[in-house]
């Protein structure tokens, strides 16, 4: 049986090799035993590790049936996996190896095998786009159990997946079905989310608010992430909490929490692009404050967010409610003064000229005077 599978080395490799005298490593792998086969391809560079590495993944493919378990079989194909090179492949070479490295995977128990096939997959997919290598991450997960194997697959994952690799990562964050990999699992959610945002959006629209509110903070937490990327995610997350509020009747805690976090997120990273979604918000936000379901200190800090959306609706939607705390200041109804002092500061900030009229007529009004100085300052930096 070996000198069947010697001959069948021998074979495999002269398909590498060509009609080439074989290298003094070459000739260590052909005619070694396992041991010998296994340190010539640890100790190959250059050359030598293409085609040694191709022939050590051809042997093994062949010899696994024929052996089993054998460790020391189980340590060539590793060594094979670790050396072969992926650097400067053409896509025919990559698709090969991606084939080989799938044959392996299907073939070895072995975890220490199955984990460097999948650490492998990383550098071979940053050079070439492999639907056989995504797949090969997908079966590992579908249905997976708890262990070293499944944690090197969502590694992998979250750096080479597709849509259904999103759709099984997902599923398993949001059971918690592998509690002791939770970290592991939302790494490799939120970079496969940062992958392909349209994923992350059809989650957020068709999950409860409870569950886009985890997702949204799981998402938005790493501010390594991309602005952009965080604050898109925040808009999406503003819409489901916007539209999903019925009426202010019961707990509303994880809904404001939602609304006031994603508005907190746009606002400082200047998503402009959401400024009239924002605004739809300010005027809930508005009810909410005034139905006592808003603390006031929340409410001013989302005024304060607004300023830093520099649209001109934004200035409107602000100067208009300050007509209506002056309409309330000329009957001596006084509003709340920090609310007040957010709006003033807000409009200066600003700078929107348009905001002139209202912003003068708080100087004529029986307002403290520290709104009336605030109302001064305003006027003063709006751009003309």
């Amino acid at each position: 049986m070996k000198r069947i599978i010697c001959i069948a080395a021998a074979a495999a490799f002269a398909a590498h090799a060509g009609a080439q005298l074989a290298t003094e490593a070459q000739r260590q792998f052909i005619r070694g035993n396992l041991a010998d086969k296994t340190a010539a391809i640890r100790e190959a560079v250059g050359s030598d590790a293409l085609f040694l590495s191709h022939a050590g993944l051809d042997f093994v493919i062949q010899s696994k049936p024929l052996l089993g378990n054998d460790r020391e079989l189980a340590a060539l194909a590793a060594a094979s996996v670790l050396v072969a090179p992926v650097a400067s492949l053409s896509q025919k070479q990559a698709d090969a190896l991606a084939e080989k490295l799938a044959r392996v995977f299907a073939l070895y128990d072995d975890e220490t095998v199955r984990i460097v096939v999948l650490e492998k997959l990383v550098p071979l997919c940053a050079q070439f786009r492999s639907e056989q290598a995504v797949a090969l991450v997908n079966g590992c997960l579908q249905g997976a159990k708890e262990g070293a194997t499944t944690r090197a697959a969502l590694g992998t994952a979250g750096r080479i997946g597709d849509s259904r690799t999103f759709e099984l990562v997902y599923d398993a964050w949001r059971t918690k079905r592998w509690p002791s990999l939770r970290a592991e699992t939302e790494a490799a959610l939120a970079d496969l989310s940062e992958r392909s945002i349209a994923d992350a959006v059809r989650a957020i629209a068709a999950a409860d608010l409870r569950e886009v509110h985890a997702f949204f903070t799981l998402l938005t937490a790493d501010e390594k992430k991309s602005p952009n990327f965080r604050a898109e995610i925040a808009e999406n997350a503003l819409s489901k909490a916007i539209y999903t509020t019925e009426d202010l009747s019961g707990s509303m805690d994880e809904t404001i929490s939602l609304q006031t976090a994603a508005v907190r997120v746009i606002s400082e990273s200047h998503w402009v692009r959401a400024s009239q979604l924002v605004i739809r918000y300010f005027s809930l936000a508005r009810e909410e404050y005034e139905a006592n379901v808003l603390a006031e200190r929340t409410f001013c800090e989302v005024i304060t967010c607004m300023s830093q959306l520099a649209a001109p609706d934004t200035t409107q939607a602000l100067s208009s409610y300050l007509a209506d705390i002056n309409r309330l200041a000329e009957k001596n109804v006084m509003p709340a003064k920090p609310v007040v002092l957010a709006v003033i500061t807000a409009l200066g900030a600003l700078g929107d000229k348009s905001a002139f009229d209202n912003l003068l007529y708080v100087t004529y009004l029986s307002y403290p005077q520290d709104v009336i100085a605030a109302a001064r300052g305003a006027l003063a930096q709006l751009k003309w």
